[in-house]
């Protein structure tokens, strides 16, 4: 399971990323809910959270996040904007939104602006709302409208940082190894090298 999050959340792990998501099947991973249990207690001392945003029979859909990353991502004025457009409080604290953003999650409908949580620039978040494929410049991690090249780039760094983190974690390393051990040692050789 640590491989899988390494993954899918690297970018949020490393910090470089406000959030990410990964979907996890209870067949493949039948103690889901332990295992998130122990590494949030792992984990949690360096600012990293991993939080079920909903869950069915079959998956859990995971959202992986540094607490102070997130925060500050969801208090730009233009990501406050967007997020009132929602029915999200203005300067609502994180745990509120995301209360709300699991709530509009159950109702089934895939909630738009969850874009926002994941570090998604605004002006694509609107460019999919209003124009879906019409206009859109490239697809990676989102539907670009604005600004390809450093799209291109800043996917070209989340893969990077995914890889890097996946050597470490075939290795034989932990997260916890990786993100709250080397903290604690000072040791800048046990990271991943996402930032650089």
């Amino acid at each position: 399971m640590e491989a899988c999050i390494a993954y899918h959340c690297g970018p949020a792990l490393a910090g470089i990323k406000p959030a990410n998501l990964v979907a996890c099947y209870k067949a493949t991973y039948p103690n889901i809910h332990h295992e998130l249990a122990r590494l949030n207690r792992q984990l949690n001392g360096a600012e990293i959270y991993l939080d079920i945003l909903c869950e069915c029979d079959r998956r859990v859909l995971i959202m992986v996040y540094r607490k102070t990353c997130l925060a500050d991502y969801l208090c730009r004025p233009e990501v406050q904007a967007l997020l009132r457009a929602f029915g999200y409080r203005c300067g609502s604290n994180t745990a509120d939104c995301l209360t709300r953003l699991k709530r509009r999650m159950r109702k089934g409908a895939f909630p738009h602006e969850i874009g926002a949580f994941l570090g998604y620039p605004t002006h694509d978040i609107y460019g999919f709302l209003h124009h879906r494929d019409v206009g859109c410049l490239l697809t990676g991690e989102w539907k670009v409208y604005r600004d390809a090249e450093g799209a291109k780039q800043l996917f070209a760094r989340y893969q990077a940082c995914r890889c890097a983190l996946l050597a470490r974690i075939t290795e034989g390393k932990t997260l916890f190894e990786l993100f709250v051990q080397h903290n604690q040692t000072g040791n800048k050789n046990t990271t991943c090298n996402c930032n650089e």
